[in-house]
């Protein structure tokens, strides 16, 4: 069975090409060839009718002058006198002499009797009449020479047909006399020039008569003397007179030529089979056929053996290659041996489909990236290409290629017959944006998703694919749940750390107002540790005057008791002072001590809010992820997500700096409950010395009231004295220096309360303006985004 394909038909045409043309050189060849040879077949028969003619015509001619010259003969005009003797000798003559030719010759009168005359037979004519014959009525008329037009058989003897040629006899004086009359053997004429013609097997000649008959015929002497007239040749012959007749005779093409003799209106026709006078050139043809197509066979077997190796074997190699890239085998390969345009053609192929496949790989690259789901449908709403994801979205189980070729309403409804968007965009021919709709999935479960769907075309525009992308919004709503919550959680936390601030200033304040007070007793302080120096250095001085001046201890017992007394009352003042100082600075411990927790309280309180900032942070860049995957639909949401982690930053920042400040308050506590500790040790030993110095000037007193008993223990009591208020004078220059560092404690006691205030007072703002930030902040309320 012949199989279609491009080496069959590039053979074929080329087969038929080569075919084509030399088929058409055939035909010109035999064509010209055919006619040609028929021209000179037609031209050679032609040339043997005039031939034909022209001895005919000379025969005639000879008959005509043979007429003539015995109607001249004194012999012949002599029997017209009533002298037949030397005629008749004359004419047996003439008959002995021409009776091959001839078959009678005679003289007749006026009347038409014949005077003397003989036949072939050598049979004596003389006495028969013939005036009702055409050449004695020609005569008689005076036509000169006449030559009968018609062909006639000699009496009973059909096989001989002869014509006439008469000529009228005159006397001298012109009167008409009669005739001489020859009769010339017709069939002797055409038998030696007319019936040994032949063209091709079958051609031969024949003469008709003006009136169609057959006068002459070469092959079949059945015809002679037959009225042919009703035939189409034979009355084109008499009409054309002259030429070619062509014609078909029982089934077969023959041609005739044709020329007539003027004279006697006789038809000279030499007629051939048209085949047989073309054979030659009809077996040139043959041959032309023959050697063709063995030309054909030698061109189409070197063409096709060209074509199978630069053509057929490399567009098979070219068949196959595209076949499995039609079939997407991308790993396929194109080898073979290409040549001349094929190896450009090979390379514009591999680097089509290099192309192809960048493309396709791209885009297919593109699809399996894509993280979101997507689904593409042919515009019969069929599935050619979905993702994984768009599958766990929708609860679906299985892989992809599971779901090809399936309707889009039955992958998303379980059923057929919905109208889904990816088809309404298709129908459309229009993007379809900003769809959000709820979705149940496989499983039974609620889902949120942004569709945006598209129809596909190719490069001519012609519509080939839905396209649909699914944000899902499940995330995203869960999201918004969950930053109001934080929000609430932010609020609350707000709120508890607005209370927490309030306690501390509160506490910063009582804390401010117990160290100013501490400070001004520390200043009082140390005033009267500065005058119990003072009353101190004086004492010693007048100890040291009663050591010098014992003999004057008695005189001055008095003031020394006076003075003791006062002394007395001054380290009685000062011990009061100091346990007061103790009693403060002891409050003052605590005091510290409860705002160093109440610190570390607050540290704990600004470590949750950090906490709390940086989940916020972190839940907002997340949501910002999120919304930025979500494309338009997220942007709104995208701006709330932002703002909110401005301010959690801002958050981490302020609560880092109140942390900072809450860790200076923290250090200056330990430092004031450190240096307080020191103040209440050194006013400890103030008190234990102040309490010596009571007793010592007890002591005094009742040594002055015992002045006059003991002035000889005036010296040894002296020099302790002495040495009593040198250990008093620098224990109180000790008490006087821990006074003045207790005073800067409280100094720097005061600006670190008065830092913490400042501190309470900036958290307080913070919060407040979390609180003010939180209320105003746009799309809080996860209803934003419903």
């Amino acid at each position: 069975m012949f199989q279609k394909n491009i080496s069959s038909v590039l053979i074929l045409t080329v087969s038929a090409s080569v075919l084509a043309g030399i088929l058409a050189l055939v035909v010109y060849v035999s064509s010209s060839s055919h006619g040609m040879a028929l021209r000179m077949q037609q031209q050679a028969i032609t040339q043997s009718a005039d031939m034909i003619k022209r001895s005919l015509e000379s025969s005639v001619a000879d008959m005509k002058r043979l007429t003539h010259t015995l109607a001249v003969q004194k012999a012949v005009i002599e029997a017209f006198e009533g002298q037949p003797e030397r005629a008749r000798e004359r004419l047996k003559v003439y008959m002995e002499g021409y009776k091959d030719t001839l078959w009678a010759v005679f003289a007749f009168d006026a009347d038409g009797k014949i005077l003397v005359g003989y036949n072939a037979n050598m049979a004596d004519l003389t006495g028969q009449d013939r005036s009702g014959r055409e050449y004695v009525t020609a005569v008689r008329e005076g036509r000169g020479i006449h030559v009968s037009r018609t062909i006639f058989s000699a009496g009973s003897d059909t096989s001989v047909l002869i014509y006439s040629v008469a000529v009228g006899v005159k006397d001298a004086s012109g009167r008409h006399l009669g005739g001489v009359a020859v009769f010339p053997k017709w069939t002797a004429a055409t038998e030696t020039s007319l019936d040994p013609l032949r063209f091709g097997a079958r051609g031969y000649g024949f003469i008709i008569d003006d009136k169609g008959a057959i006068i002459a015929h070469a092959a079949d002497k059945s015809l002679l003397l037959k009225s042919l007239a009703d035939q189409g040749f034979i009355q084109e012959a008499l009409r054309i007179k002259n030429g070619v007749v062509e014609y078909e005779w029982k089934g077969e093409d023959k041609f005739m030529a044709v020329t007539t003799m003027p004279e006697t209106g006789w038809t000279i026709c030499m007629s051939a089979y048209t085949s047989e006078m073309t054979e030659t050139a009809t077996t040139q043809r043959n041959v032309l056929l023959v050697v063709g197509g063995l030309i054909i066979v030698a061109v189409v077997l070197v063409i096709s053996l060209f074509l199978r190796s630069l053509v057929t074997r490399p567009l098979s190699a070219i068949e196959v290659f595209t076949k499995r890239i039609a079939v997407q085998d991308y790993k396929a390969e194109l080898s073979g041996n290409f040549r001349l345009e094929m190896a450009d053609l090979a390379a514009n192929i591999r680097g089509m489909v290099a192309e192809i496949k960048n493309k396709l790989g791209f885009s297919q690259g593109m699809l399996d990236a894509m993280t979101i789901s997507c689904i593409v449908s042919d515009p019969e709403g069929k599935i050619v290409f979905v993702n994984q994801p768009v599958i766990d979205f929708l609860e679906h189980g299985g892989k992809p290629a599971d779901y090809l070729g399936m309707t889009v309403s039955r992958f998303f409804y379980g059923e057929e017959g919905h109208h889904t968007i990816t088809e309404k965009a298709v129908s459309e021919r229009r993007p379809i944006r900003n769809v959000q709709v709820e979705v149940t999935t496989r499983k039974g479960n609620a889902v949120f998703t942004q569709i945006d769907a598209a129809p596909l075309y190719d490069l001519d525009g012609r519509l080939i694919a839905g396209f649909a992308l699914f944000m899902d919004l499940t995330e995203i709503r869960k999201q918004q749940a969950l930053i109001a919550a934080q929000n609430e959680m932010i609020a609350d936390a707000a709120r508890q750390a607005s209370d927490v601030s309030d306690l501390m200033a509160s506490a910063a304040a009582q804390l401010s107002a117990q160290i100013e007070q501490s400070s001004k007793g520390s200043e009082v302080q140390r005033q009267r540790v500065s005058e119990t120096a003072t009353a101190v250095e004086e004492m010693n001085a007048t100890v040291l005057e009663v050591a010098k001046n014992a003999s004057m201890a008695a005189e001055r017992s008095d003031t020394a008791s006076r003075k003791a007394k006062n002394g007395a009352d001054i380290v009685t003042q000062v011990v009061e002072a100091i346990g007061t100082v103790q009693r403060e600075a002891v409050g003052l411990k605590e005091n510290m001590g409860a705002l160093g927790r109440q610190a570390e309280d607050i540290g704990k309180i600004m470590g949750v809010i950090s906490d709390i900032a940086d989940q916020t942070n972190l839940l907002a860049l997340n949501a910002a992820i999120e919304a930025a995957r979500a494309g338009e639909a997220g942007r709104g949401f995208a701006v709330v997500a932002d703002e909110v982690r401005k301010l959690a930053e801002k958050t981490m920042t302020a609560t880092k700096e109140v942390g900072e400040a809450i860790g200076g308050i923290q250090k200056g506590a330990r430092e004031t409950v450190v240096r307080v500790d020191a103040a209440v040790t050194a006013v400890e030993q103030a008190t234990s010395l102040s309490e010596k110095s009571g007793s010592a000037l007890r002591e005094i007193v009742d040594l002055v009231d015992n002045a006059g008993d003991q002035v000889r223990s005036i010296a040894t009591a002296s020099e302790q004295q002495s040495a009593a208020s040198e250990e008093i004078n620098r224990s109180v220059t000790e008490i006087n220096a821990i006074a003045s560092e207790m005073a800067e404690g409280m100094e720097q006691s005061a600006k670190a309360v008065n830092d913490l205030a400042a501190q309470a007072q900036t958290l307080n703002d913070l919060i407040a303006s979390l609180q003010s930030g939180d209320a105003a902040l746009p799309g809080a309320s996860p209803k934003a985004l419903a």
